[in-house]
């Protein structure tokens, strides 16, 4: 397995020839062109309309796996997972007519709590890490915002693309938001959506700035981590340990993390029969330390619970977490992450298409 991992990640992904894909988008009910259909690759820069014919192509891809998103309004969205290694025409993309549904009606004509929905939607949605306050939704009238107060569920929905200016990062987002839970008794959030994003177009400090917050987000994330494994680089930069507690008694207290092994990117990393597909996977949950260059791993320590260094864990939901050539989870509900890994939302992410320019600089302090 070793030598496997060896041989296959020598070079980098980014070095792979680009390609493209082709296709037509028709109606399901008259095969008829559709034009001006928003078509495009999920969670990254690269998506276009289609033209009066129906027809689309999209440039500039990594081999790896894809979900291709077709919008456009009056028509069910339509998603396909495609696996490219080679230049690929996809069949006739079909859309189906949306049924129109009446939007609940509030009376007096306003929703008097909504103000108070739209702030508990944009805590959770955007987040309150590092860039939310330079991160601002454009068109929140689109929302669709409802709250029970028996079950304390806010649920939100948008029947268009959500207008999204990340002034941080550099990236204006398209996102279509199909569905977004907060279940406030039981202390969780999950949403589902399809992302486009766009650079912006900045002065020199603007972009200098940009790149500067880019890495902040970058370096250390799960992307990160999974190209380096990628890559044959993760055993150097990241330290990756068997998740184990230690209790104080019989009461089942957890006390700290006991000192144990590092594992090697053999122990957890497998290849699938799918090319360009792998797999991570282990008998226990595993814990993700992250050293940039210049800083000592402290391999030999026993870490305590909010040790600096440690930006995620993996507790496997699924036997398996899989992941493509790109570095991008193929299954992301097949795991729950934890630590800085778990609190990233809308306002710290980047584009599955985003690499790096250059390794980050050495000495840099750790801040996690």
């Amino acid at each position: 397995m070793k030598h496997f991992l060896l041989f296959l990640f020598l070079f980098p992904v980014a070095c792979f020839a680009q390609l493209r894909i082709k296709g037509r988008v028709v109606s399901e009910v008259d095969g008829k062109p559709i034009a001006d259909a928003s078509v495009f690759l999920n969670n990254s820069t690269i998506g276009t309309k289609a033209n009066t014919d129906g027809a689309f192509t999209l440039y500039r891809l990594n081999p790896g796996q894809y979900e291709l998103i077709v919008s456009v309004i009056g028509y069910e969205t339509q998603r396909r997972e495609i696996i490219i290694n080679n230049n690929l025409i996809v069949a006739d993309i079909k859309m189906r007519p949306k049924t129109t549904t009446l939007n609940e009606v509030i009376i007096g004509g306003k929703d008097p709590k909504r103000d108070r929905k739209l702030r508990m939607f944009k805590e959770q949605f955007l987040g309150r890490a590092l860039f939310w306050r330079d991160c601002k939704i454009l068109n929140p009238q689109i929302l669709k915002l409802t709250f029970s107060k028996h079950d304390q569920v806010l649920t939100a929905t948008t029947d268009d693309f959500l207008g999204i200016e990340n002034d941080a990062l550099g990236y204006k987002l398209k996102y279509l938001l199909n569905t977004f839970v907060l279940d406030k008794q039981a202390f969780n959030m999950k949403y589902e959506g399809f992302a486009l994003f766009e650079e912006m177009d900045g002065s020199a400090a603007q972009n200098e700035s940009w790149t500067k917050n880019r890495h902040l987000v970058y370096y250390g994330s799960p992307t990160h981590f999974l190209r380096a494994v990628l890559s044959n680089t993760v055993d150097s930069d990241f330290v990756v340990r068997p998740f184990c507690i230690k209790y104080i008694d019989e009461n089942i207290i957890p006390y700290r993390i006991e000192r144990y092994d590092t594992l090697r990117s053999a122990n957890y990393v497998h290849r699938t029969d799918k090319r360009g597909i792998y797999a991570i996977n282990y008998p226990s949950d595993i814990d993700v330390f992250y050293f940039p260059p210049g800083n000592k791993h402290f391999r030999d320590l026993i870490f305590e619970y909010g040790n600096r260094g440690q930006v995620g864990s993996i507790d496997f939901i699924d036997k398996s977490l899989f992941f493509d050539i790109n570095g991008t989870i193929l299954n992301p509900t097949g795991a729950f992450f934890r630590y800085k890994w778990g609190t990233n939302r809308i306002a710290e992410i980047l584009p599955i298409d985003y690499w790096p320019p250059t390794r980050e600089p050495k000495g840099k302090k750790l801040n996690y």
